[in-house]
């Protein structure tokens, strides 16, 4: 859903189709459903599959076709990791011809409005670093460019004077407030502003092997840490002409909950859906969110 004020906020999830989601989000079975389940109620979606291994050109074209009755529902995507996390050689024409042909056909529909290049906690500020980024830059000219950070050297205003040179949109993110991880950043250095709220779980942020699945995003905002964000969101949407809001606290569909929370707060004015089976797993969206549908009331 687009908010109503002249700088357009659009809030979606960091992917959509996830084991724990069914039941939760959408129902059990037919997968192929899950997206149009998710641009019923949201305003955008972040393409996590791209990271781990490039598109199918058909598959793209087959989301296309299932968002044809949704021209609002906004696309973003992550690229694949070989450009952010295998830095021992630089890519190849063939890496970037195979990375972006999947991709293509979102934007060339026009429905792509960022290409996120997500950078590992050790991707410092240094030289190299920046000649990485600024080699991006030059070699997707065309694509909306966006790059996240997670180590606090890159902050500061020569960050922010490097990315506006090169075109490439600051992606402001909240995590774990752990040594050297990046706090929020709400200048804009395009006119796309790009947030990502991964949740606060710093027990599980550095930990390689995972207890559970989506382990480390097993983070449910609360009211209040989620008014804080939204100063912060408003201000960065201030300075662009639309900015995205993406919450990557996946497990269990806490995302989910937490971005319609977002929304609710967003547009006051307009009533938010939920699924009946998201209230009964978070009752205590009622009163942000109203139920879609029939909802089964717990017996007291």
């Amino acid at each position: 859903m687009k908010s109503p004020r002249s700088e357009p906020i659009y809030v979606g999830t960091a992917g959509w189709s996830y084991p724990d989601w069914e039941g939760v989000v959408y129902p059990k079975g037919n997968p192929g459903e899950r997206l149009r389940t998710v641009a019923q109620y949201l305003g955008c979606v972040e393409v996590d599959a791209s990271f781990y291994r490039p598109l199918e050109p058909r598959v793209t074209e087959s989301w296309l076709r299932k968002l044809a009755d949704r021209p609002d529902f906004r696309l973003l995507a992550k690229a694949w990791q070989r450009f952010t996390h295998d830095r021992r050689t630089p890519w190849t024409r063939d890496d970037l011809q195979f990375g972006t042909r999947g991709l293509e056909p979102l934007r060339a529909a026009g429905r792509l409005d960022a290409l996120l290049f997500q950078f590992p906690w050790s991707f410092r500020n240094d030289a190299a670093n920046r000649d990485w980024l600024a080699r991006l830059s030059d070699d997707f000219a065309g694509w909306p460019v966006a790059a996240e950070v997670r180590h606090d050297s890159w902050l500061g205003g020569e960050t922010m004077e490097f990315f506006q040179q090169r075109r490439i949109t600051f992606c402001g993110i909240d995590q774990p407030a752990l040594e050297h991880c990046i706090g929020m950043e709400t200048r804009a250095t395009t006119d796309t502003g790009y947030i990502r709220l991964h949740g606060r779980n710093s027990a599980n942020w550095f930990r390689r092997e995972q207890e559970v699945y989506g382990g480390r995003y097993d983070y449910l905002y609360s009211e209040m840490e989620l008014g804080e964000l939204l100063v912060k969101i408003k201000q960065v949407a201030s300075q662009t002409k639309k900015t995205f809001v993406v919450f990557n606290n996946h497990r269990d569909a806490k995302a989910f909950a937490n971005a319609l929370e977002m929304q609710g707060r967003l547009v006051e004015d307009t009533p938010v859906k939920a699924p009946a089976s998201l209230l009964a797993r978070y009752p205590a969206l009622r009163g942000r969110v109203t139920a879609d549908g029939d909802e089964q009331l717990p017996l007291v």
